[in-house]
């Protein structure tokens, strides 16, 4: 695709929790948009500012939505956009969720805004196959979008005030699934990927790098695998753990 800015209209931006926005924008072809694909979105007020990167959260005719943590200038300044509003908008980019089957039990451990690109996966999944592993700070969230979509639904907080006090990786344990899909801070998808790794446990994972363009050409978001660097935007933001047999270890996981 052409690497081109469409201004897309708001149709809502909802503050759901502390710093955490849901935002929703038009976009004609919604339907060729795959479960784990990012756009790069840039509000209109921020043109000094380099466009950031939000996973596809949830999908509609017409319209997409990305759920997103306020932390600079860039994301206050779409937290700050109105329905009716105009976004600038590129997408769809990098891969998704592709190699997911189509039977088998399948495990979604999630830490903090690392959640958001799960919802419209697991509408793609059977929901008796789902079980949903969400690690948060404090708060939890979009988790009333999962309960129609998961079978199980386990929290975790680092502060006790909800679920599990702990890490999510505390009580995730892979044996029990066929598949694992993970996306939230790299030192908990490490984890994941290391214990998956051992248990001969296929599982990918989605990473949340920074990023400049979002199409491989400023490799500010390169990561390494056995094969090499690879760009999580060009060639992510999805990897398969076996991609990083011998470069992963078992560092403590943040959630």
């Amino acid at each position: 695709m052409s690497y081109s800015f469409r201004a897309c209209k708001i149709i809502s931006n909802d503050h759901i929790q502390d710093n955490i926005f849901l935002i929703s924008m038009r976009w004609d072809g919604a339907d060729a948009v795959a479960p784990g694909q990012f756009f790069m979105l840039k509000a209109p007020q921020a043109s000094p500012l380099l466009p950031r990167p939000l996973s596809v959260c949830e999908l509609a005719p017409g319209g997409v939505s990305f759920c997103y943590a306020v932390v600079g200038e860039g994301t206050g300044a779409l937290s700050r956009l109105r329905p009716g509003d105009t976004l600038h908008a590129t997408g769809p980019l990098g891969n998704g969720f592709a190699d997911m089957p189509a039977a088998g039990s399948i495990a979604i451990v999630a830490g903090g805004i690392g959640i958001a690109p799960f919802v419209e996966v697991a509408k793609r999944l059977t929901p008796e196959s789902v079980a949903l592993y969400a690690g948060f700070a404090s708060k939890s969230y979009l988790l009333d979008k999962f309960a129609p979509l998961a079978a199980e639904i386990r929290v975790s907080t680092d502060d006790g005030s909800e679920g599990y006090h702990g890490f999510i990786t505390d009580i995730f344990d892979p044996s029990p699934y066929d598949l694992a899909l993970t996306c939230g801070p790299e030192p908990m998808m490490q984890k994941v990927i290391a214990r998956c790794n051992a248990a001969k446990i296929p599982v990918l994972a989605s990473f949340d790098k920074r990023m400049a363009c979002g199409v491989g050409a400023c490799l500010v978001c390169a990561c390494q695998t056995k094969y090499g660097y690879k760009r999580c935007c060009a060639d992510g933001p999805v990897f398969r753990g076996d991609d990083f047999d011998g470069i992963i270890g078992t560092r403590t996981g943040k959630r």
